[in-house]
């Protein structure tokens, strides 16, 4: 029989002045049933026997699904209410109770129970056993062919299964009958089988009590069975997982073929008209004096010009790019600089650089590209005026960049989905910058993480080899690897 089971440590008032009457009465019950019994000394092994039987059966729950056990003590609960007087059959089930509840706190994985379930359990189990066993013995003595033995059950089932979802409805504030009717579909034909398990029991017992021990023989060959049966379904499902997981490395490698295609050809698309805008642009420099107004803001135009044209050249070539050495320090204040620039906000960034140089091999231009998608999405995501840490360090043989902001965080819903393509929550935005950021990052062996706190902030981490690994001679990136 289950007890009642939350996660919920600390019952309120009336969860506990509700243990204290469940248990207070199954105290009385217990003592009022304990003083009829005539003790002798068959009676006294049988008692032992069945609390052993109860403890066994509470200690080794039956594996019904991947990762999901459950409890057969109605079974040897039952037989013992069928076989024993009412006070010996509440004892077997009081001390076999405790002693398996008792049992699974040292056991591994340890059960560690909210201390006033103790109680609860002790008073619900005495309440139920000892009631079924007065009913049937009032009724029909010891024989096992009368309807007795289904008003027995039936008084066990409801006075467990009612007291317990009355103290889950208290304790989670539900209706009781709906509690107790969504239990009753779910486990009540599993209970049904125990009781019938039990009543199997308690007729064999009466023959010969040895016909008991041999009945334990297909319980041990059933429970062998659904051990394995279970191990191999937690098996599956972790392939399922694994499985899974390929499908959606698989869904993301298509999306960043697609991307690659439509990379190649708008590059291609775009590389006349920068042309065209580099050419004006610098002819339109040149016709004007230092001091023009729009001497500055053409310079600034051409400076993006070029920058769009190097971007092109960059993931048109990427894969037959040679890699170079790079400053990564001057990279990531390039970076910086793009952002604050294009932005134009007002906010406090402070720059914490453990060296003033570190030379790394990459791509200069499409780690610029990153790391300015993972400055610009701080920016954003501060008020104005709001503060932006960028931190970068040597670790382990890597340079760890770090940016933190202050902002709001992400948002639970979308963490999940943070580098999916065309994904974002900004009016504006096309959902590429941290897909496309932590593309180049692995594209240079290197780590990019995500950590946010719904308003508290996000703090992103950039984890790349100060020296790669998987290199030719030539400085070119192995493109086995």
């Amino acid at each position: 029989m289950g007890g009642l089971k939350s996660s919920v440590q600390d019952p309120g008032l009336r969860v506990l002045s509700s243990i204290i009457i469940v248990a207070a009465v199954g105290a009385w019950w217990f003592s009022y049933l304990f003083r009829l019994v005539v003790w002798d000394l068959s009676l006294a092994i049988a008692t032992v026997l069945f609390m052993l039987l109860v403890t066994a059966a509470g200690l080794f729950p039956m594996p019904v699904g991947p990762r999901i056990k459950a409890t057969v003590t109605t079974a040897p609960l039952f037989l013992a209410a069928l076989i024993l007087p009412p006070g010996a059959a509440t004892l077997a089930a009081l001390v076999g109770g405790l002693a398996y509840q008792i049992g699974l706190r040292i056991k591994p994985p340890r059960l560690l129970l909210p201390w006033y379930k103790y109680p609860f359990n002790a008073g619900e189990t005495i309440l139920s056993t000892g009631t079924a066993s007065w009913v049937f013995h009032s009724l029909a003595g010891n024989d096992l062919v009368t309807m007795a033995v289904a008003a027995s059950a039936i008084s066990m089932y409801l006075i467990n299964t009612c007291l317990i979802s009355l103290m889950a409805a208290i304790h989670m504030k539900l209706n009781p009958a709906r509690v107790w009717w969504i239990g009753t579909m779910e486990n009540g034909l599993a209970e049904v089988s125990l009781f019938a398990f039990g009543y199997l029991g308690a007729v064999g017992y009466q023959i010969k009590p040895w016909i008991l021990l041999a009945l334990l023989t297909p319980v041990g060959i059933i429970y062998f069975a659904f051990y394995r049966l279970a191990d191999f379904n937690v098996r599956l499902e972790e392939a399922l997982e694994r499985i899974k997981g390929l499908q959606g490395e698989l869904l993301r490698n298509a999306k960043l073929a697609s991307l690659g295609a439509l990379t190649l050809d708008l590059g291609h698309q775009l590389k006349n008209p920068i042309f065209i805008i580099t050419g004006h642009l610098e002819s339109l420099q040149r016709k004007i004096t230092t001091e023009h107004e729009l001497h500055s803001k053409v310079n600034e135009a051409l400076k993006a010009a070029w920058r769009m044209n190097e971007l092109t050249e960059a993931f048109l070539s990427m894969g037959q790019q040679r890699w170079v050495k790079l400053d990564i320090v001057g990279v990531l204040d390039e970076a910086i600089g793009i952002s604050t620039t294009k932005l134009n906000k007002l906010v406090d960034i402070d720059r914490t650089y453990e060296v003033n140089e570190l030379h790394i091999e990459g791509h200069p231009i499409l780690l610029r590209e990153a790391l300015s998608n993972l400055v610009t999405n701080a920016i954003e995501a501060v008020p104005v005026g709001g503060k932006i840490s960028v931190q970068l360090i040597t670790q382990n043989g890597n340079v760890l960049i770090n940016i933190v902001d202050n902002g709001l965080g992400i948002p639970e819903k979308q963490k999940s989905l943070i580098f999916e393509p065309f994904n974002t929550s900004k009016k504006k935005g096309l959902g590429l910058g941290l897909f496309s950021a932590k593309h180049i990052v692995e594209m240079h062996r290197g780590l990019l993480s995500v950590e946010s706190r719904s308003g508290k902030g996000t703090r992103v981490e950039v984890a790349l080899p100060i020296k790669v690994s998987g290199q030719d001679d030539n400085g070119s990136p192995d493109p086995a690897r």
